[in-house]
């Protein structure tokens, strides 16, 4: 991306989307090998810190493309709590009945993509990286989510764990790299 742009002119822009849940990840709880292991894995806690580490590694990236003098910028979304049908095979009264009223409150799907389109094609982002964007506007994270050096210590870790992952793969094997734990 970083070349296409100085060949075409045209900022780049990455967008990761991200979730206000992130916010509820605790310092204590956070440990990139921890979330590997699979042991006492809750899918709440999970999702929280996915996000997180989705945060923490705009951060970083934004640093390192700054760096660079690229001309490509990444951010951080969270659309909103979006009315999809991601809960369509989970059919029963009251499932439905807890749908419908909880519908009336969430987004559309279009109001959920409003920031994704807004960060990617504002003018008023142009330039704009490192940064979290709800309702279309630029807004705080989380203490930890801002936490450079866990930012980096993520970055390092997560390549640290991919370049392991990837000489242990066979050549030409089309297995999971994440098929079994980090060690």
């Amino acid at each position: 991306m970083i070349d296409t742009s100085n060949k075409t002119r045209i900022q780049g822009r990455i967008i990761n989307v991200s979730s206000a849940v992130h916010s509820w990840v605790k310092r204590t709880c956070f440990c990139f090998k921890d979330m590997l292991n699979g042991k006492n894995y809750n899918g709440t806690r999970a999702y929280a810190q996915s996000k997180l580490a989705m945060i923490l590694h705009v951060k970083e990236m934004a640093r390192q493309l700054k760096a660079k003098n690229a001309r490509v910028t990444i951010n951080a979304v969270h659309p909103g709590i979006v009315r999809t049908e991601i809960i369509r095979a989970h059919k029963g009264l009251i499932t439905d009945f807890l749908f419908f009223i909880a519908s009336k409150l969430l987004k559309t799907v279009s109001q959920g993509a409003s920031t994704t389109c807004y960060v990617a094609l504002g003018r008023n982002t142009e330039g704009v990286s490192g940064k979290y964007f709800i309702d279309c506007n630029e807004s705080d994270c989380s203490s930890l989510a801002n936490d450079e050096l866990e930012a980096k210590t993520l970055w390092n870790d997560t390549n640290t764990f991919l370049h392991k992952r990837l000489q242990q793969a066979p050549t030409g094997s089309s297995s999971s790299i994440f098929s079994t734990p980090y060690v």
